[in-house]
């Protein structure tokens, strides 16, 4: 499926969760899968559970491990 496409996809909040660690520590990300026509992991959709109409993020899931995988460093450049 093509980047843009993922766009025409609202994954349903019922469909949607929140990472373990999100609800220890009261941040909101929420993530749903997104499935091409041949049932396959097509993307990821990123949004935000208090403000579910909001469009969100969407990646393919290359962006999405790159991006899981690059988290620490991301953490450590804000210096969190």
């Amino acid at each position: 499926m093509e980047k843009q496409k993922l766009y025409d996809v609202v994954p349903p909040i019922e469909e949607r969760f929140k990472s373990p660690l999100s609800q220890a520590n009261g941040t909101c990300a929420t993530f749903a899968p997104i499935t091409g026509a041949d049932g396959q992991l097509a993307g990821v959709f990123v949004g935000d559970s208090q403000n579910p109409d909001i469009l969100g993020v969407r990646l393919t899931p290359e962006e999405f491990i790159a991006m899981a995988d690059g988290m620490a460093a991301i953490r450590t450049r804000l210096g969190l």
